[in-house]
């Protein structure tokens, strides 16, 4: 019988180089699930029921990891989002600004003709009924400048919210992919020990006879009686 290794079932699975080496780090000081999981097909495979368990591990983790990636999708466009959110927060300000100096520009000229036409009038421009439209029409036009800059301040500081939200939104998705491949994982360990399980049944409750008849239950003794330790299947 061929030994599945823990680098050969991770390729199986799709897994990193990185991700099988973490694995394999992890069973040498306690118990990883493609350590488990390789344990319990190797362990099946001597009865010769690998294929179901097989099955079942490789449709755990796969359907977990199919889940982290779509949840990793859905974070790529929260970023994507909370991004341009951000920009739209930047273009507001800087289009506020930009109002603002129109707004006092247009004060400034309106001031002038203010001016024009009190001098025309033959009034005296620095004291008395003047001087007060003048100022009047300087703070009124400042305050329309300033309403400019707030309102654009506002409309970025919406946008800052969304990004944020948006920010916030992709670390769950990510929270959601990892704990769907930890799921993937946990399902798959108990496809295999469930696998082995229902074997050890089926050969404690009379297939063993069949198992021995058909000369390999030597083969069986020889090859797992002191091998499958989890910690030792790399």
């Amino acid at each position: 019988m061929c030994i599945i290794t823990m680098s050969t079932l991770g390729g199986i699975l799709g897994m990193t180089t990185a991700a099988i080496s973490s694995a394999t780090a992890a069973s040498a000081t306690g118990i990883s699930a493609l350590g488990v999981a390789t344990g319990a097909v190797n362990a099946l495979a001597g009865l010769g029921l690998a294929g179901g368990a097989l099955s079942g591990i490789v449709g755990g983790i796969q359907s977990g990891k199919a889940a982290q990636a779509e949840a990793e999708y859905q974070a790529n466009i929260a970023r994507q989002n909370a991004k341009i959110a951000e920009q739209n927060a930047t273009q507001e300000r800087q289009a506020g600004l930009e109002d603002a100096r129109k707004q006092r520009m247009k004060t400034i000229q309106t001031i002038g003709e203010q001016k024009v036409n009190i001098a025309a009038n033959g009034a005296e421009i620095g004291s008395g009924t003047a001087i007060d439209t003048i100022e009047d029409t300087a703070t009124l036009g400042e305050l329309d400048a300033l309403n400019v800059e707030y309102n654009a301040e506002q409309r970025a500081l919406n946008y800052e919210q969304q990004a944020n939200n948006f920010s916030n939104q992709a670390n769950l998705d990510i929270l959601k992919g990892q704990n769907a491949a930890k799921a993937g994982e946990i399902k798959a360990v108990s496809a295999g020990l469930n696998g082995l399980s229902s074997s050890i049944n089926t050969f404690a409750s009379g297939g063993f006879g069949s198992f021995k008849k058909n000369g390999n239950v030597n083969s069986f003794n020889r090859k797992y009686k002191n091998t499958y330790a989890m910690g030792d299947l790399v």
